[in-house]
């Protein structure tokens, strides 16, 4: 159902933000009326979308990541990762996961494609829904246009009426096509899109057009008769949430209690900078302050749960703690929160755990148990990478006790850019690092060492600058 009003208004707010897009922003920013957002619950669903007819025609070649697709309809579902809806208000957000890359080949050559990744369904306060997603394109030389490609960016793809919202956990809707960007007005010349079009303002969200590269960017608007065909498809969206359960199961053996953790329900991330979960043995009462050493140190035993081993909501790990770090005067619980830095307290759960402390006392008095010792990372490129070669990043250590061993892992950020990651083995206290050929632009690297048995972890964040190549010169 489309409100021509409304959206045209809508329409000029998202092309004026269209210059942030490549930093990630236009998606983020919330209305003035909008709630509080809850905590984000794992979810289960799918988000089952065709993009539009041309999308299944045009770009007939799809690469599926994470999703599935009906061969009969075009229909791609995208599995449902989490939500963050007041079941009060129907309003929210639903994410999924997966990407779809549809590509036009001719002659056994790509000549433009268009990626969707992690597809967001957003309902606000008065009902206004979008369908939101990281979005990237390229096109070859020619369709009139030079080379060109976007860098990943999480966009308004389209709109839609969301009158329901998210009451029922489910909405069936036709995303809106005409009215959404009129004709000769100021976001379509900027978007350079010709006079007299799109017809009745016909078109995808301008965030999204302004997000693909401009030789692609027809396929997605009125330019002429039979252009029916390239309006956004109808949607199913659905969710239910997948509530937080953690059972452990306490085995002994030389006074010393291995508890393993199974939890399931819980989201890998959820803001950037988000990995996994940790998990940790405290007394109970309460979640200890983990951001203060004080907190921390009242854990007898924790592990890290990274973002990679949280499949499908599930996890497993194990804790040990020997006896000697218990009080048999107080009671235990199993802790979870977000790592690293408890960006939300979605994943934060307490478990009772009930020890058997005959089996934790020693006839005899046991050795001393070893205190891990520190370490320092310290981190320098000494061969800067650019957009052509890659370079490489020196890695130190300083240690109290043991020389650190197994290995480091490097994050590599950049504002509007995917991260990538890379890892090295430690040697005789140092790792050499290699890095891939970047895009220019700032960028940061942050240098993690999750510890070993006798070291604590620590981490380094070194910035360093990447320059485009220069072109070869002519001969």
């Amino acid at each position: 159902m489309n409100h021509p009003v409304p959206l045209r208004r809508r329409a000029g707010a998202l092309i004026a933000t269209a210059g942030l897009a490549a930093a990630g922003l236009v998606a983020l920013t919330a209305p003035a009326n909008a709630a509080v957002p809850t905590l984000a619950t794992a979810a289960s669903g799918s988000f089952d979308w065709k993009v539009s007819t041309t999308f299944d025609t045009s770009f007939a070649t799809h690469e599926l990541t994470g999703t599935t697709e009906d061969d009969a309809t075009g229909v791609i579902s995208f599995p449902a990762s989490w939500s963050t809806v007041d079941p009060a208000t129907g309003e929210g957000t639903v994410q999924y996961d997966g990407a779809v890359k549809g590509s036009f080949v001719a002659a056994g050559a790509t000549q433009y494609w268009v990626k969707i990744e992690d597809p967001a369904v957003v309902v606000d306060a008065d009902g206004e829904g979008r369908i939101t997603a990281e979005v990237s394109a390229w096109n070859t030389g020619g369709m009139g246009s030079a080379e060109a490609s976007t860098t990943p960016a999480r966009v308004v793809v389209t709109t839609f009426d969301a009158a329901g919202k998210w009451s029922t956990k489910s909405i069936a809707a036709t995303p809106d096509w005409a009215g959404v960007l009129p004709a000769d007005s100021a976001e379509a010349t900027a978007l350079g899109i010709a006079a007299g079009q799109p017809q009745d303002g016909k078109a995808f969200a301008p965030s999204f057009l302004g997000q693909i590269t401009s030789g692609v960017r027809a396929r997605f608007h009125w330019t002429a008769s039979g252009s029916e065909s390239k309006a956004p498809a109808p949607f199913t969206a659905t969710y239910a949430d997948v509530a937080k359960t953690v059972t452990t199961t306490t085995t002994y053996a030389a006074q010393q209690a291995s508890i393993k953790v199974d939890g399931t329900g819980f989201i890998p991330a959820e803001k950037p900078g988000d990995n996994g979960v940790y998990v940790g043995l405290a007394p109970a009462g309460g979640l200890p302050d983990v951001s203060s050493q004080a907190g921390m140190s009242a854990f007898a035993a924790s592990q890290w749960v990274p973002a990679a081993a949280i499949r499908s909501g599930a996890f497993s790990t194990t804790l040990t703690a020997a006896g000697t770090k218990l009080d048999r005067t107080k009671a235990y619980a199993v802790y979870t929160w977000r790592a690293h830095a408890r960006s939300s307290a979605s994943q934060d759960s307490q478990t009772a755990v009930t020890l058997d402390w005959s089996q934790l006392t020693a006839t005899t008095t046991p050795p001393p148990v070893p205190t891990k010792g520190t370490t320092t990372v310290a981190g320098k490129v000494t061969k800067k990478p650019t957009t052509k070669k890659g370079g490489t990043l020196a890695v130190s250590f300083t240690s109290t006790g043991a020389a650190p061993t197994g290995k480091v892992t490097v994050k590599l950020t950049r504002k509007g850019a995917k991260a990538v990651n890379r890892t090295a083995k430690v040697t005789a206290g140092k790792a050499v690092v290699k890095l891939p050929k970047l895009k220019a632009g700032a960028w940061k690297a942050t240098i993690t060492y999750a510890g070993s048995d006798t070291l604590q972890g620590s981490t380094k964040v070194v910035k360093f600058t990447v320059k485009k190549a220069p072109k070869a010169k002519k001969k």
